[in-house]
């Protein structure tokens, strides 16, 4: 690939035959008029404004690979219909003069069209500009991220409840993270597969089965739906929270209003020990012991060597505060008391191997 610097005035990259900005890679002009009079008064004063980032197209053409906001505001300045419907920015006057010999610098640059591709991702990661959607927008063209773009600007109030509202496509990265880790290499491979007849299938699966166990619960359902989604190989686990959904909601709500998720190590690990345990019999409505607790225990345990340190019971090692886990003695899911009495600390390692033993 190469590159090189130039300095271009607002005259010349007013013409938007040579400058295309409206490319499959650019998403639509979406600057307030805040932000494009603030861009403007740098303009009007003289004050640098960032470099744009063209792509030469070798033709006489140039595709705007970063920059397409900036020279819509110049356009629309120079003609208020430019986007078809009459915008007027409100700035103090500016000579005309003035506003087209203002020079900008420009990046030049020009190679493979997979270095095109490959430049215009970096430029925006890195610069944080365009979300997620966007930029697989631009990379991946094709009917997956079509339907699947049209999808989430017009999602169900089911949908939207675990995916969130949003016309910039953040809740299709977030119903995608549920079934891949590498979303690029999912657009990717995907781009000409039609997202209705296939992963939109698998998300309605999911909601539905989400809805069927939880629906009277309301919290953190997409978390919930991660869990059910970790369980689909098993018919029968899904068969049997359905079952007995009325029991499991129950329970979460029970533990909800008690403030046991205030004190859980995390949600999902919360909610996958109640979705394990609903079903037996005498467990303790409290399930977490509080830092207080821990306090407690630790101040009663063998003093290390090192200041502020304690020793594991087990291992023997020395461990600071933050370094040592409260765990149940008798396992909660086997029956055992949230009490200080059935409480022990241990070393990380120690209570992984203790495990529900």
């Amino acid at each position: 690939m190469n590159y090189k610097i130039e300095i271009r005035s607002i005259k010349d990259l007013l013409d938007d035959k040579k400058y295309l900005t409206n490319i499959n890679i650019q998403r639509k002009y979406i600057y307030t008029h805040d932000q494009a009079k603030y861009l403007l008064d740098s303009i009007q004063k003289k004050i640098p404004i960032p470099a744009i980032y063209l792509w030469d197209n070798c033709d006489g053409s140039f595709n705007v690979l970063d920059g397409k906001q900036r020279i819509t505001v110049m356009r629309i300045y120079n003609n208020a219909n430019y986007l078809g419907v009459p915008i007027n920015f409100f700035i103090d006057f500016m000579d005309i003069n003035d506003f087209y010999n203002y020079e900008i610098p420009v990046i030049v640059c020009s190679g493979t069209e997979e270095e095109k591709i490959e430049t215009f991702y970096r430029i925006n990661t890195t610069a944080v500009k365009l979300t997620e959607f966007e930029i697989m927008n631009a990379l991946y063209q094709g009917i997956f991220v079509e339907e699947f773009g049209n999808w989430g600007e017009n999602l169900s109030p089911i949908e939207a409840k675990l995916f969130g509202n949003d016309r910039r496509g953040n809740n299709c990265i977030k119903a995608l993270n549920l079934f891949t880790n590498d979303t690029r290499e999912y657009f990717k491979h995907n781009k000409n597969v039609s997202f209705i007849s296939g992963l939109k299938l698998q998300i309605d699966n999911l909601l539905k089965n989400t809805y069927d166990i939880f629906g009277e619960y309301n919290n953190d359902l997409y978390i919930l739906a991660k869990i059910v989604l970790e369980n689909s190989n098993n018919p029968s686990i899904i068969s049997s929270w359905k079952l007995n959904s009325n029991k499991i909601t129950k329970l979460l709500q029970e533990y909800l209003s008690n403030g046991e998720l205030s004190v859980a190590p995390s949600k999902e690990s919360f909610y996958k020990e109640i979705l394990g345990c609903y079903d037996i019999t005498g467990l303790d409505s409290k399930r977490f012991f509080t830092r207080d607790d821990k306090k407690h225990l630790f101040e009663n345990l063998e003093q290390g060597k090192s200041k502020g340190k304690r020793v594991c019971p087990n291992c023997k090692k020395e461990f600071t505060f933050d370094e040592l886990e409260i765990d149940h003695i008798k396992p909660w899911s086997k029956g055992g008391a949230t009490t200080l009495s059935n409480a022990q600390l241990l070393c990380k390692s120690c209570n992984v191997k203790k495990s529900n033993k």
